[in-house]
């Protein structure tokens, strides 16, 4: 059977895998703070139809990203941060890639101006997707986190919306 990629809002039947997929996929060489969900019910706390899109291949979640204005303040209203979570079997398999395109859809049609988002100098790999998919840094907070026994910068990125 053919892999086929649907990407969509999140649905509550999504949760008891993503939790498990964030759980996973969360340590200090990519975030630094803890990252953990007991159960399904306390990761749709935190996620919604609204703010956050999943990837699905062959109807199994593999990958989603949630996203929402920079701040609460009226004027962050035209910028969105985010977060993007890909499970291990599926990254570099094109699926974070195509979650990243939808997000600038929505982005677009939502007449948001930038993406904004920040990764851990511990996680070159991250670094290296966003540029290839238009980002750019805008900012290096040196010596930012102390994680695992070492100071680790934190890049700031962002693409623009045209």
């Amino acid at each position: 059977m053919k892999n086929t990629l649907i990407i969509r809002p999140l649905a509550p039947q999504d949760a008891e895998t993503l939790y498990k997929m964030e759980n996973e996929i969360w340590n200090h060489n990519n975030t630094p703070v803890d990252i953990y969900y007991p159960d399904a019910q306390s990761y749709l706390k935190d996620h919604s139809a609204k703010d956050t899109i999943v990837a699905l291949i062959n109807q199994l979640p593999v990958g989603s990203i949630d996203f929402h204005p920079a701040t609460s303040k009226t004027a962050s209203k035209y910028t969105w941060t985010f977060g993007i979570g890909v499970t291990q079997k599926y990254q570099s398999a094109g699926v974070g890639g195509q979650l990243l395109e939808h997000l600038k859809q929505l982005a677009k049609e939502a007449g948001v101006h930038k993406l904004h988002l920040r990764v851990l100098a511990t996680n070159p790999r991250a670094i290296q997707f966003y540029k290839k998919h238009g980002f750019e840094i805008e900012g290096i907070l040196k010596d930012e986190f102390f994680l695992a026994g070492m100071f680790v910068a934190d890049y700031q990125m962002a693409y623009f919306l045209k």
